[in-house]
């Protein structure tokens, strides 16, 4: 989780995206607990779950470096947020339990989209992984009898988001985690399905952009995407309710 001024940006945008329409979903696709930056390491991610209760989280992915808590932690940061975690492939290890919740649904502009979650993780720190290509699947039919749209947030490596996006249909849209960017969407040629990722590979680059997917939609079918990716510099003004909070936070 970014630092004052990326928190209280992202507030804005957030704030400023909510009032242009009411079909606005706020989704994050992962490794947003602890990442390299106060307060989200010292406070083992508490801080982090805090600030996204504060912008209105709709859903939030598992990642990686979210799983490395460990299975104890987790569950504490998942029952702090007001929001749900997504984790479709991952159980614990111990007990064969689900992590966290693998898909829910939301209605947005009088539309039910499902949300699933794919961490893409490897078997460590008491968890057990399924085959992510195989989990899209499963989650894929399992949305379809309850939504008009999926979007899948995967951490999986990039290869497999596109082949999970060649080979399944049903998803609307990928928002991709990860820590090797995509300068553009990648819309797959067979499907249609675009993947959206925005980051980069350095220190202390979680929270410094943040992406927003406009999607056209009619009966599930994907018509028109529109995608940017906005920098959380000083051009867009700290929300001020964000930045007394981040303010409080131990650095």
């Amino acid at each position: 989780m970014p630092k004052v001024g990326g928190v209280a940006r992202r507030a804005t945008l957030i704030k400023d995206e909510r009032a242009a329409g009411d079909a606005v979903l706020v989704v994050d696709a992962g490794d947003s607990l602890i990442g390299d930056m106060e307060p989200a390491m010292s406070t083992k991610g508490a801080s982090s779950v805090e600030a996204m209760n504060r912008m209105g989280y709709d859903a939030a992915l598992l990642g990686p470096a979210d799983l490395s808590l460990g299975p104890e932690l987790l569950k504490q940061r998942i029952a702090e947020s007001q929001f749900p975690f997504l984790s479709a492939d991952m159980t614990i290890a111990a007990t064969g339990a689900a992590v966290a919740e693998g898909l829910v649904v939301r209605e947005v502009g009088g539309r039910r989209v499902a949300i699933a979650g794919i961490s893409g993780a490897p078997e460590i720190n008491g968890f057990k992984a399924a085959d992510p290509l195989r989990t899209a699947q499963r989650v894929a039919q399992d949305a379809s009898g309850k939504a008009e749209a999926l979007i899948l947030l995967s951490h999986a490596a990039p290869e497999i988001n596109e082949r999970i996006a060649d080979e399944v249909p049903g998803i609307s849209a990928i928002v991709e985690g990860g820590a090797l960017p995509r300068a553009e969407p990648w819309i797959s040629a067979k499907t249609g399905t675009p993947i959206y990722h925005v980051d980069w590979p350095s220190s202390g680059h979680a929270g410094r952009l943040m992406g927003v997917a406009t999607l056209r939609l009619d009966e599930g079918k994907l018509l028109s995407e529109w995608w940017r990716s906005v920098p959380l510099d000083p051009n867009i003004k700290d929300d001020p309710e964000l930045a007394a909070w981040a303010q409080q936070q131990p650095r």
